[in-house]
């Protein structure tokens, strides 16, 4: 019963997706081991609701597909999205243009 708890209770905080996915995964798979197997689509229940606000737009997107996702192509959604928003956060590299001004 701790491990669904701990489960039900994952959040990512500030870890990195790949740390976040790995702590959900290794809480499955001791389940798995207890014969409690969670499933695909549970698990990806259990990661998005433990997601914060920044990944609302792909929670949403990954909700209302029609076919379930693969724990990987869970990984690889998630992980593309955040490499996004770090691109995004990412300070632009703003040069003034000048010209040579000559008399």
């Amino acid at each position: 019963m701790s491990l669904k708890n701990q489960l039900q209770r994952s959040r990512k905080g500030s870890q990195t997706i790949t740390e976040f996915l790995f702590q959900v995964k290794r809480i499955a798979d001791e389940l798995a081991v207890l014969d409690a197997t969670i499933s695909d689509d549970d698990i990806t229940l259990y990661v998005l609701n433990g997601l914060g606000s920044d990944y609302r737009d792909i929670a949403a997107s990954i909700r209302t597909r029609e076919r379930s996702f693969t724990f990987e192509e869970l990984h690889n959604n998630l992980i593309a999205h955040e490499e996004f928003m770090q691109k995004e956060d990412a300070p632009a590299d703003v040069t003034v243009p000048t010209a040579n001004f000559y008399q």
